[in-house]
């Protein structure tokens, strides 16, 4: 019996991954609007029907690829964070920055697709992501008191939260529409501008308190 529950699950589990990497696929190909569980299945061994005893929605798959890309983007940071031997904000906030750089998937769901990700999954789901990537946060909080361990909790906590807080919105910005560029560069309002050099500044700049 045991053996079998073994079995189950690990196809429970493979199932799972293939529906995910068949969603990662489509997005990367096709674009966040054109995936959808009936493509998803064209992919895939499991039917249409099927898809939905492991996800009610395409935005709950996407949950799990955000949670793939934190847990990835967690074991870099904390590798990284164990490598430093610095107490210099500026060293610091270029590692923090070249970090998220890397990060481009995870960029463009949290700046794009982060709202109608979060509206349109389950709150059983939503409540299991958050558990899953928390440990994330705590990964930079207390990296960052390893880095400076004279700043207090609350500095370091602010400085956690304004850097989570900025990473979509920043992207943003700096990855307008042609739609948008358009209609800034209508009014002269348009400038080009670098993401990485506008999120070190940022870092740079809520780590004053460090």
């Amino acid at each position: 019996m045991g053996n079998q529950r073994a079995r189950s699950q690990t196809e429970i589990k493979d199932r799972r991954q293939e529906i995910i990497d068949a969603c990662d696929t489509l997005f990367a190909n096709r674009g966040y609007d054109a995936v959808n569980l009936k493509e998803i299945s064209e992919m895939t061994s499991i039917t249409r029907t099927a898809i939905y005893t492991y996800f009610k929605t395409k935005e709950e798959i996407f949950l799990d690829i955000l949670k793939q890309e934190y847990l990835t983007w967690q074991k870099e940071l904390e590798l990284g964070l164990a490598q430093i031997e610095t107490r210099n904000k500026e060293e610091y906030c270029h590692f923090l920055t070249d970090s998220i750089v890397r990060q481009e998937k995870l960029l463009k769901l949290l700046s794009e697709h982060f709202d109608s990700i979060e509206n349109n999954s389950r709150s059983e789901k939503l409540c299991e992501y958050k558990k899953n990537i928390r440990p994330l946060f705590l990964t930079l909080s207390q990296g960052t008191k390893q880095v400076f361990p004279d700043c207090n909790d609350t500095a370091a906590e602010h400085f956690r939260l304004f850097y989570f807080s900025s990473i979509g919105s920043l992207y943003s910005m700096t990855h307008p529409t042609e739609k948008q560029i358009a209609a800034m560069q209508a009014t002269n309002f348009y400038k080009k501008l670098s993401f990485p050099e506008l999120f070190y500044e940022h870092t740079l700049l809520i780590a004053r308190d460090l």
